[in-house]
């Protein structure tokens, strides 16, 4: 199956996204919004976190105008705030993404939120005992995390457990950690498995040739979701490789389509 690509880029974390939602410049949003989907996004990711108090309202906004631009695109709404969740998901014309929930107590009014719509969700594996160092912690929090959404509500068959990609500039072991645990939810737990490539090259030099990597070593390992920048060319062309390397393409037909194009 192919991966399913959520773009990264609307996120008020990028300083240029945060200026725009300030001053409610449509037209930054409606740029990067088809600028992603046209590169192959299947769904947007949306932060409007940095708004602090004001990130209901903002949300609702990034929701709106991206909605206008494109029609019912799909869309992850994304922040741990219950008030800018709800205000998010209301919104929304497709089907959502609840990004995200977690074992932590703060985020128990989210899994009752998404509990009560159709959204998808993404789950962070964390929260019992802090966050994970191995692929063995991970999997234990992700077991204990699908029994609390199954009991809320949530069957499996709508999580995505992220596995929790985090720099090696200054964690050396959480790249191969991040790959095994995709593999061990994957197989073990029956559920989808998530994965932000870029947070792996935090920190590096050239951090596109660590997230085109990282991202191609994913796929071998069953990556189902991949949250990345798709107007990275090199990226796309990564995935593609990929995927033609593991037979999820079958007879490679969407690469050889792709460079016939090209």
């Amino acid at each position: 199956m192919k991966t399913f690509i959520i773009g990264e880029l609307i996120n008020s974390s990028r300083a240029q996204v945060k200026e725009a939602i300030s001053r409610k410049d449509e037209g930054v949003i409606r740029k990067l919004a088809r600028a992603q989907v046209e590169s192959g996004a299947d769904a947007l990711d949306l932060n409007a976190a940095e708004s602090m108090e004001r990130e209901p309202d903002d949300l609702r906004w990034l929701v709106e105008v991206v909605q206008d631009e494109l029609g019912e695109v799909r869309l992850s709404i994304d922040t741990a705030n219950p008030e800018a969740m709800e205000a998010g998901l209301s919104a929304c014309r497709a089907q959502p993404i609840v990004n995200s929930i977690s074992n932590e107590a703060t985020r128990r009014p989210i899994i009752e939120l998404a509990a009560r719509t159709e959204a998808e969700v993404i789950g962070l594996p964390m929260g019992q005992a802090g966050m994970p160092k191995t692929a063995e912690e991970r999997l234990a929090e992700a077991r204990a995390l699908i029994e609390a959404c199954e009991e809320a509500g949530i069957p499996r068959e709508r999580l995505m457990i992220d596995v929790l990609c985090m720099s090696v500039g200054s964690n050396p072991d959480q790249g191969l950690a991040a790959l095994a645990a995709t593999r061990k939810i994957e197989e073990e737990l029956g559920v989808r498995t998530c994965a932000a490539v870029s947070n792996v090259s935090f920190g590096l030099p050239k951090r596109r040739l660590l997230n085109r990597t990282f991202l191609a070593m994913l796929v071998a390992q069953g990556l189902s979701v991949a949250i990345l920048d798709p107007t990275d060319q090199g990226m796309m062309e990564t995935l593609l490789a990929a995927e033609a390397l593991t037979g999820k393409d079958k007879y490679c037909m969407e690469y050889i389509r792709y460079h016939r194009k090209k």
